[in-house]
């Protein structure tokens, strides 16, 4: 299950509880508030993260394991597609790679609300705010085969990250907000 790293906070509400659901969760600080919230909501942590443009070890073949792992298990895995701290909205090739290396599908969700606060990050994280419409959505099915070359994979991000951007802009119009791509405009910032 593949969403951008700043509509993230409604996974819990992801959760179909029918099935084992593990998240992938950086091994940062505040990893581990994000891994107390996940697992009220039944949803274990995989920790660990991909190097980026960072290139220093943060745990991410750990996390690429263990997700395999989960998924030969049956598990859900759920991560984020794009990779901090780089332009939000954007694919990183993990998410393409954990496809290939299972053999299971990505499966882009988005959720949003109609009522919500952008924070000033990089991937302008929303906060959903209470007493708000909730709408869930999810794209087709993106397979890589276990023997992609580098043009496939390349072909399968940017699959990832055309899908995903259609989903999030259709859950954001179902509740009657706007989603203008990485700049998102809510009821909240509307009053302003």
């Amino acid at each position: 299950m593949a969403m951008w790293h700043g509509q993230f906070l409604m996974l819990g509400e992801l959760n179909t509880r029918e099935f084992n659901v593990a998240a992938m969760v950086s091994r940062h600080g505040d990893g581990d508030v994000v891994t107390g919230v996940l697992k009220k909501f039944g949803i274990s942590a995989i920790r660990g993260a991909g190097a980026g443009e960072r290139k220093r070890d943060r745990g991410g073949v750990y996390a690429l394991r263990a997700s395999v792992r989960a998924l030969q298990e049956g598990s859900i895995v759920a991560m984020t597609a794009d990779v901090p701290p780089t332009r939000p909205r954007h694919a990183g090739n993990g998410i393409v790679m954990l496809a290939r290396l299972s053999g299971r599908p990505i499966i882009p969700v988005a959720a949003a609300t109609s009522r919500f606060l952008v924070l000033n990050s990089w991937s302008k994280a929303t906060v959903n705010l209470p007493f708000s419409t909730f709408a869930v959505a999810a794209g087709e099915p993106i397979w890589v085969a276990a023997d992609a070359d580098e043009t496939a994979i390349e072909i399968a991000r940017l699959k990832v990250q055309t899908s995903l951007n259609q989903v999030t802009e259709r859950a954001y119009a179902l509740t009657g907000a706007r989603d203008v791509g990485a700049v998102t405009v809510g009821v909240a910032q509307q009053r302003e």
